[in-house]
């Protein structure tokens, strides 16, 4: 390892590496009612409609993507177009009761999971780790937000 690296930064790529392949196969044995990408926008609408650019920001997806996934769920109904009051050029997406229904019974059962994945652990553990996960997100997102080509540093 080259020295500038300490020890400890090969630890955190070996648990990372395990930790995507781990939750990989949990994904791939779940039974959950949505597609994790539809879950997390419905996830971004419990306040209310918002626009594609804004779902696209809070989830760091291009447009794009984001459009096509309001379709699929235009197309399962768990969400609905609006007229934009403030720009008449777009739309506002939100979530309809059956997304809002579908979000919840997916987010319960993942609280259920997880309850029951980290039941041995003590709370102050628990706590420590979602305070730790916490700074892990944001450092990923202020990370991926600064790389502004593929396969930069």
């Amino acid at each position: 390892m080259p020295d500038e690296i300490a020890p400890v930064v090969g630890e955190l790529e070996q648990e990372f590496a395990f930790l995507a392949r781990a939750l990989e196969a949990v994904h791939r044995k779940r039974a959950y009612p949505l597609e994790r990408a539809h879950y997390l926008l419905l996830l971004q609408l419990r306040e209310g409609p918002r626009t594609i650019g804004d779902l696209s920001t809070a989830l760091a997806l291009d447009d794009s993507t984001v459009t096509r996934q309001v379709g699929a769920m235009l197309k399962r109904k768990l969400v609905r177009k609006l007229a934009n009051p403030a720009d008449g050029r777009s739309a506002l997406v939100e979530r309809t009761p059956e997304g809002a229904s579908s979000a919840e019974e997916m987010r319960l059962a993942r609280l259920h999971r997880i309850a029951r994945l980290f039941a041995h652990w003590s709370e102050t553990d628990r706590q420590c780790l979602a305070e730790m996960l916490a700074r892990v997100n944001a450092d990923l997102s202020a990370y991926s937000s600064a790389i502004e080509e593929p396969g930069g540093a």
